[in-house]
């Protein structure tokens, strides 16, 4: 018979918006590093503790964490006030009008002495909120909303280009987690929504959190006293629509997300009888087969000359920052054939195979599973709907982010996330399959966390 549970939470905002001047990600060639902060961008911590287990949930306004921060992070964590990192989600917005906190080719340069300072604040907002746990209650409601489209779109000559694809799947809805104190006042809403933020295009250079900045000042706003956190869904093949707008686009989707966090928020009935678990499993997906030396070598030859003519033209940093990246994306695959070795943002469980970590973690009847990745939105409807818990959000860009994930049936379409995206991140594509390893990895994940339960 399982033990009685009371619950605690606490919760803490950290200010974590760079100094102007950063490079800033998501976008390559911009014309310059940040000039500006047009909204400050924040890290929010929820700590839950049941008398048995103490989960610290994190969300943070970027594009994504490198895996090497992620560890910083944990362990700091883990040293101040005992959370194993198996308990701590840290997940991101993929906002791409944040910091370089992501080395990605091409597209922007981490600042250490910023990055020094977020693992710091983040852990620090995770030992404040654990030092202001008090009696909670928490609940779970999911509404209907869409502010992102498809953008797979396939042209008549087979191609796949990033576009509009009404048709295409996605996932109509946000997820919503309240927490309140014992007389029942909101302390913090968690929600989640797919969909890229990229509502601000390649040409800002303001730091922004993008839509769901606006999203999160409104129900924090309406709620008045809570703490409102965002997390990112599994939005790989999802744009926010529209892309490259403006501002007042960003505010008009954070709005229309907002709107529908508070009427689920106002819905939803807290208990404070909840049972915490957390888990996490590291798994190994196959990579693609690298190129022969003599290709690697002649693409080599071939960015290092493109890279030569547009210097020799007197072109600026935008067109020179994305060839050096693609030059130095051949020159690692050269490297890779000529002396084999793991690939190499993680030091995977084998040779030919990237480590991918699922978490999940048990909320009472509220499970979240947590995926390292740019995960195709129709993973994430398949684990959801294979997932024995009573409710599951699905996150992407947590915990790092390896590269994109499409399922397998996207990629004889081809396109940027199956074709291109990958040299920004690593050497070798995730070969077809990964998909279904991926779920069944997660849903089995889920079922061993609930037996335990």
């Amino acid at each position: 018979m399982p033990l009685e549970t009371k619950l605690k939470a606490g919760v803490a905002v950290a200010n974590i918006t760079p100094p102007v001047g950063v490079d800033m990600t998501g976008f390559g060639g911009r014309p310059s590093g940040a000039i500006g902060i047009h909204d400050d961008i924040f890290a929010k911590v929820l700590v839950l503790d049941d008398g048995n287990q103490q989960l610290a949930i994190v969300t943070s306004d970027l594009l994504s964490l490198d895996f090497d921060l992620v560890k910083r992070i944990r362990d700091l964590i883990e040293a101040n006030i005992g959370i194993p990192p198996e308990n701590v989600m840290l997940s991101s917005s993929h906002t791409h009008s944040g910091p370089a906190t992501i080395i990605l080719r091409g597209l922007g340069k981490r600042d250490e002495d910023y990055v020094d300072v977020l693992v710091k604040k983040i852990a620090g907002a995770t030992q404040e909120a654990y030092n202001r746990r008090m009696d909670a209650k928490l609940g779970f409601g999911r509404t209907q909303v869409q502010i992102g489209v498809n953008r797979r779109q396939r042209l008549g000559d087979g191609n796949t280009v990033l576009g509009v694809n009404p048709d295409g799947p996605v996932a109509p809805y946000v997820d919503v987690v309240r927490v309140d104190n014992a007389e029942g006042k909101p302390i913090a809403i968690f929600f989640s929504h797919a969909a890229h933020p990229v509502v601000l295009g390649g040409s800002n250079v303001l730091i922004s959190a993008d839509y769901p900045g606006y999203a999160m000042r409104l129900v924090a706003q309406v709620e008045v006293g809570s703490v409102a956190m965002f997390g990112q869904g599994c939005c790989g093949n999802i744009n926010s629509n529209p892309v490259g707008g403006t501002f007042e686009d960003a505010r008009r989707l954070g709005t229309i997300l907002g709107a529908a966090v508070i009427g689920a928020a106002e819905q939803i009935k807290t208990i404070s009888d909840i049972v915490l678990q957390s888990r996490s499993r590291i798994i190994a997906l196959p990579l693609q087969e690298p190129l022969e030396v003599s290709e690697a070598e002649a693409l080599v030859e071939r960015y290092q000359k493109e890279l030569s003519d547009l210097k020799a033209r007197g072109e600026g940093r935008p067109r020179t920052y994305m060839a050096q990246g693609i030059l130095e994306w051949a020159q690692d695959m050269l490297k890779l054939v000529k002396e084999p070795k793991p690939y190499p943002p993680l030091t995977p469980p084998k040779e030919g195979t990237q480590a991918f970590e699922i978490q999940a973690m048990q909320l009472g009847d509220v499970a979240i599973v947590a995926l390292t990745g740019e995960v195709f939105v129709e993973l994430a409807l398949e684990i959801d709907a294979r997932s024995p818990s009573r409710q599951t959000i699905v996150l992407g860009y947590t915990n790092g982010c390896i590269g994109y994930v499409p399922n397998e049936e996207a990629y004889p379409y081809g396109g940027y996330e199956v074709s291109s995206a990958y040299r920004y991140y690593g050497t070798l594509m995730l070969k077809p399959e990964t998909d279904r390893q991926i779920r069944n990895a997660a849903v089995e994940l889920l079922t061993n966390m609930m037996r335990e339960t």
